[in-house]
């Protein structure tokens, strides 16, 4: 962690406070809606396939917005232990010292932009084909 400065450090550090609490407030707003908006008023007064499908569609995707959400907070909370741990802002691949700009857009990398870019380019998904 050498490579960062306290000035850096405390401003990485209010990054990962502003986006814990961002997106603490989407899972609330979310679950509050939630409570709101029951299944049933979803599909409306008359349910057929279709009303259902799209709530069903609309469901999922709150699922997955939810759970996106709940990926950040885990992020930063493995960011806040490298912190503690003093390795953050090494690369957990090749153990280079992860750019400040990077951390900057991206408080919770843990991958340098090199290691990043590889893991992108090995990991990313089959083409699908066109029909």
């Amino acid at each position: 962690m050498s490579h960062l400065s306290i000035t850096q450090l405390n401003n990485l550090e209010r990054l990962l406070d502003e986006h814990e609490l961002a997106a603490q407030a989407q899972i609330h707003a979310e679950a509050g809606r939630r409570v709101d908006e029951p299944f049933a008023e979803l599909t409306g007064d008359v349910t057929d396939l279709g009303d259902e499908a799209s709530a069903d569609v609309m469901v999922d995707i709150d699922n997955a917005m939810m759970g996106l959400q709940l990926a950040e907070l885990n992020d930063i909370a493995a960011a806040r232990k490298r912190i503690k741990d003093q390795c953050y802002g090494i690369c957990i691949d090749c153990e280079a010292e992860i750019e400040y700009p990077r951390l900057q857009a991206y408080p919770t990398a843990k991958r340098c932009t090199s290691c990043q870019n590889l893991r992108e380019r090995t990991y990313a998904s089959v083409k699908h084909t066109k029909f």
